[in-house]
């Protein structure tokens, strides 16, 4: 699995984030800076300190590294495990949550704090990137569930002009394998390498600070042939998922954000949650690593968040937290939001890859630990379900404000699936 999350990291890094200056310091204004949004950003930071309370309730807390364990002493060891990953690095930082379907056994908020000065915590929202694809995953699945769809359709029912659509499916869109190119996000690898004095890095600039219409998008992407031949082979594609963002909005008749809101967030409880938002994220990200990029990223973003979330939709474009992801994940493994069959189409792994999931697998095979990871330019975030037999489903959450190496998050999955073997 090491080959398919360096892969998805690398990909995934492209979303827009920023810090909010170069040393680290709560941004002045946010991306968005109405009256409303400062009220609703106030309202948002009170409920989060109300219901922090609950997640926490009947955990020790230990003040000193801001950390929540069980007192259940059958998951005492797995605290511990946890514990150990959060503090085997000065580079660690954000919200790190582990627990099964009925427990949580720890929670730790490690050396960052959010943008009222608290501690983080639970609460603590982030941009999560790309484990938005197992939203979008799960709504399209919704929507075969309802008739509305087939994972069979072609995209020339949704997008006739497209050249190439008669071959291409859902299916192919949720699998990553449709060959669908060029992606916007994934030309910036050799930018990040090399020359960023050219029209392609301007275009790209464009992209992250003032974002495209649809129809700029789909000019762009039928432009080109794609890479390969649909169902040839597995390639990672923020393309394809927002392209799936836009079929949604076709079958349902309102936007991405409307359907994931009441069909995702208010049936999970997931208050602390946005999707296609500004200015709601709470945790501050950390400053770029010197000589980490050949390009300015204070320059693409500004306002030190991901900006022109319409333009991310479906692929990149959710914020949320620990407490609100778990909900999620619960809800998800629990039959609550699709049922047995959509569960196991979504985890049908084809390549390694599922609909907006992935098995680790390579170097560390195997058929019970499944993963998405995600990432803007400098935030990170790691979402992992476990399927143990002594413990039931575990999942394990990982929200990280910089964009420092991800060896040692990639490293404690399997850690982690470790101590649930023993």
């Amino acid at each position: 699995m090491r080959r398919h999350i360096s892969a998805v990291l690398t990909s995934l890094v492209l979303f827009s984030g920023c810090a909010a200056d170069r040393s680290g310091a709560p941004p002045e204004t946010s991306a968005v800076t109405t009256t409303a949004e400062t009220e609703a950003e106030e309202t948002s930071q009170t409920t989060a300190e109300t219901s922090s309370a609950d997640i926490t309730d009947g955990l020790i807390y230990d003040e000193s590294s801001n950390t929540w364990s069980t007192q259940n002493e059958e998951l005492q060891g797995l605290a511990r495990v946890m514990a150990s990953e959060c503090a085997k690095s000065p580079d660690i930082k954000g919200t790190y949550l582990l627990a099964t379907d009925d427990e949580i056994v720890f929670i730790g908020g490690i050396d960052s704090e959010d943008i009222y000065g608290n501690k983080a915590d639970a609460y603590t929202t982030y941009e999560i990137g790309s484990i938005t694809k197992t939203f979008t995953a799960t709504a399209i699945l919704q929507l075969v569930e309802q008739g509305k769809l087939s994972l069979d359709d072609t995209l020339d029912k949704f997008f006739p002009e497209y050249e190439y659509g008669k071959d291409i499916t859902i299916y192919h869109l949720l699998h990553m394998r449709s060959g669908i190119r060029p992606d916007f996000l994934d030309q910036a690898h050799g930018l990040v390498e090399g020359d960023t004095n050219n029209e392609a890095f301007e275009q790209w600039k464009k992209y992250f600070k003032d974002g495209f219409t649809d129809e700029e998008l789909l000019s762009e992407l039928f432009s080109a042939e794609p890479d390969f031949g649909p169902g040839e082979q597995y390639a990672y594609s923020n393309a394809g998922y927002g392209l799936l963002a836009m079929i949604i909005e076709q079958v349902t008749g309102e936007s991405y954000a409307d359907y994931i809101q009441t069909n995702i967030f208010d049936v999970c409880g997931m208050e602390h949650s946005s999707s296609m938002a500004t200015g709601d994220v709470t945790s501050i990200p950390q400053p770029v690593p010197e000589g980490m990029y050949a390009f300015d990223m204070y320059d693409l973003t500004p306002t030190g968040y991901m900006a022109c979330p319409r333009t991310w939709r479906g692929a990149g474009d959710i914020h949320t937290c620990a407490a609100d992801m778990l909900a999620f994940d619960r809800a998800l493994i629990g039959g609550k939001l699709i049922n047995d069959a959509s569960l196991a189409e979504m985890f049908n792994m084809d390549d390694l890859y599922g609909c907006g999931w992935e098995q680790l697998g390579a170097n560390y095979l195997t058929n019970d630990t499944f993963c998405h990871a995600g990432a803007t330019h400098f935030f990170r975030s790691f979402n992992v379900y476990y399927q143990t037999e002594g413990y039931g489903n575990v999942y394990m959450i990982q929200l990280h404000p910089g964009c420092a190496d991800q060896q040692y998050l990639s490293e404690s999955v399997f850690s982690i699936r470790t101590a649930l073997r023993t």
